[in-house]
């Protein structure tokens, strides 16, 4: 029982250290996300006092709008709608 106790904790061990670096990572490329968003709305005069409420779809979609072709009115017009969902 001890040794399928401890082989048990080893494999727990080894499996969150290896996911580890997975997670850090992802964090941090949600934080630089969140950065690129809230700088483009000060940058467009677009509220930026809810930006914490925006789910990571919506991020997507405002990064997706400003990656855009549509000219730099559209765009802001399109992020505002967003805004006010």
């Amino acid at each position: 029982m001890t040794r399928k106790f401890i082989a048990l904790a080893t494999a727990a061990t080894i499996s969150l250290t290896a996911m580890a670096p997975a997670a850090f990572s992802m964090g941090l490329e949600f934080n630089m996300l969140t950065g690129a968003i809230y700088n483009e709305l000060r940058t467009r005069g677009l509220p930026t006092d809810n930006i914490q409420d925006l789910t990571l779809g919506q991020m997507g979609t405002i990064k997706g709008i400003v990656d855009g072709d549509d000219s730099e009115g559209n765009k802001t017009r399109q992020i505002k709608a967003l805004l006010e969902r």
